[in-house]
């Protein structure tokens, strides 16, 4: 048991990791006499047997209402003969289901050859835009040159306010 608290209590050295320390000074078996109620396997074995034996008891418990889930078997037998009826209804169902299908695929159809002409004003959108960068270059050149022009111009000015 000294030896566990020292090595809890033992913090690692500088440049050593913490793995590496856990390895080297912790010892990974400790021989402890201690009463099986308090070992981990001991208790396990106890609150699974619990466990077993709960699960059990109820269902002892449920067997009264399984009994009686039994004998209204003869009634589910009677309740059969509605099934044409409602066979009836599930294929009113299915024919509304199908209708709806039918317009659905109109509807996508519809969205599709929308969605082709937007395609359309995109590719005419990104050429209008490469005509426009190639029209901000020209403006760019432009620009220099009136940076340039104005430039001689102040020093035209300078000269001129000097003399």
């Amino acid at each position: 048991m000294n030896e566990l608290f020292h090595a809890i209590q033992t913090r690692a050295p500088p440049g050593i990791s913490i793995g590496q320390f856990v390895k080297d000074e912790i010892i990974t078996d400790i021989d402890l006499n201690m009463p099986s109620e308090f070992l981990k396997l001991g208790t396990d074995e106890i609150s699974d047997i619990g466990r077993k034996l709960d699960e059990g008891v109820k269902l002892l418990e449920a067997l009264p209402d399984i009994k009686e889930s039994v004998s209204i078997l003869p009634d589910i037998k009677e309740s059969v003969s509605m099934l044409p009826g409602i066979k009836t209804g599930i294929d009113a169902m299915n024919m509304k289901l199908d209708a709806f299908t039918d317009e659905q695929r109109t509807f996508n159809q519809n969205v599709g050859s929308h969605t082709q002409r937007l395609d359309g004003y995109i590719e005419e959108q990104r050429e209008h835009n490469k005509r426009f960068d190639g029209y901000i270059e020209e403006q760019r050149g432009y620009n220099k040159l009136m940076g340039a022009h104005n430039l001689r111009l102040e020093q035209i000015l300078q000269k001129l306010v000097e003399k």
